[in-house]
């Protein structure tokens, strides 16, 4: 491990007591944006607005992390734009009640948000986990949509039974919250191609949380988004995606494919995945991990603007859609339903320092659905002592 890590940890762990002290509320934790709370059904939903424009951009983070991971993005994109963050439920500002996190759940939550705000035919920008939520989305409430702009996303990497079950049962929440301070410092680093020092506070904060009231709540959230991603797959259906797509990978993505069960070169198996859309553009970007819409925010801002001149749609035109799409204006606030009976979160565990693992920032693992941040990625069967590749820290 590196001395500037060395230094890092010393100073957080001086400077949050975090051996010693009870962890902060995650409501505690200090944003580099103003955030509001939407209250939709029993969830309470944390949300930054910022810009304005006839269009609206609306940002959904990947696993294990908030919205701060889009603040090298918000003032170019809101330029122009109206642009509104989100934290989803289970993570950031946003409660964390005992729902099932499923890719339906998160694609409704995004709907009663953007219902709330009063936008119309967004643009969804999703990273890693996110970037799955977008296209379920998309899925879900065709004609709904104007376009997708997806970074790093899982869902595109397809995954056999014997993996799929691997990676719902490697990652627990006993596996996130018993992550120590290198830990998750090792999993928020391999989100990037070279953790920038302006990345800093995504270990910052979650070294703060742990102990903290509704941490143990967190721990089983990321746990239950694993299995979502995987339980509410994609790739087969991305042809049926008929809205213009923008997909963004950077060059040395360490969680996407997944490198324990998969392997390959990032590029060369994003150029097939994207010829499955109807309609989609790739952009690679230099230098750049699973993070790259932070690392390289320039670039991806750059990008991301150009795709956006270059498919001009007015508001309320939805797109003609094929069938097997569910009627779109069938909304089932699943938040609003009396949650499952809550299970017992067991208690963190010290595990094994992990192996090649990639992950952290929020990021979501190179789960198959993940995406980075965090943490839960399954066991695809008692595999070698290799952890789970997962990604963790705030994305």
């Amino acid at each position: 491990m590196g001395l500037r890590i060395h230094f890092v940890l010393l100073a957080l762990a001086a400077l949050l007591g975090c051996a010693s002290k009870p962890g902060k509320a995650f409501r505690d934790l200090e944003y580099p944006m103003q955030t509001r709370v939407l209250t939709i059904g029993n969830a309470e939903i944390a949300v930054h607005e910022r810009g304005q424009g006839d269009r609206t951009l609306v940002l959904i983070h990947g696993l294990g992390s908030s919205m701060p991971v889009w603040k090298n993005n918000l003032d170019a994109l809101a330029r122009n734009h109206r642009v509104i963050a989100i934290d989803l439920p289970g993570y950031g500002k946003s409660s964390k009640a005992n729902h099932d996190y499923s890719m339906r759940f998160f694609a409704q939550a995004v709907h009663a948000v953007i219902r709330e705000v009063g936008a119309t035919r967004p643009v969804l920008v999703g990273h890693s986990m996110g970037g799955q939520i977008a296209m379920t989305y998309a899925l879900q409430y065709p004609g709904e949509v104007e376009a997708l702009v997806l970074t790093s996303p899982a869902g595109l990497e397809p995954f056999e039974d014997g993996e799929s079950y691997w990676l719902a049962n490697a990652v627990t929440p006993g596996f996130t919250c018993g992550a120590d301070p290198e830990a998750i410092w090792v999993r928020h680093a391999q989100n990037f191609h070279k953790p920038p020092k302006d990345a800093d506070f995504m270990v910052k904060d979650r070294i703060a949380v742990i102990g903290g009231p509704d941490f143990p709540d967190y721990c089983r959230a990321v746990s239950r988004s694993v299995s979502a991603m995987i339980d509410g797959p994609v790739a087969e259906r991305l042809d049926d995606i008929e809205v213009p797509v923008l997909v963004l990978f950077g060059d040395n993505d360490q969680l996407i494919p997944n490198p324990i069960l998969h392997g390959g070169n990032t590029v060369k198996l994003a150029k097939k995945w994207v010829k499955e859309f109807e309609d989609a553009d790739l952009v690679i970007l230099e230098k750049a991990g699973h993070m790259a819409q932070f690392e390289q925010a320039v670039h991806w801002n750059e990008a991301v603007l150009q795709f956006l001149a270059d498919h001009p749609d007015p508001p309320g035109a939805p797109t003609k859609r094929r069938g097997r799409d569910r009627d779109p204006n069938e909304f089932v606030p699943l938040f609003d339903e009396p949650p499952p009976a809550k299970a017992a979160v067991p208690k963190a565990e010290p595990e094994p320092a992990p192996a090649p693992v990639p992950v952290d920032p929020a990021p979501s693992p190179p789960l198959p659905p993940a995406t980075a941040p965090v943490e839960p990625i399954p066991p695809v069967e008692p595999a070698p002592q290799a952890t789970p590749a997962v990604e963790e820290a705030p994305r």
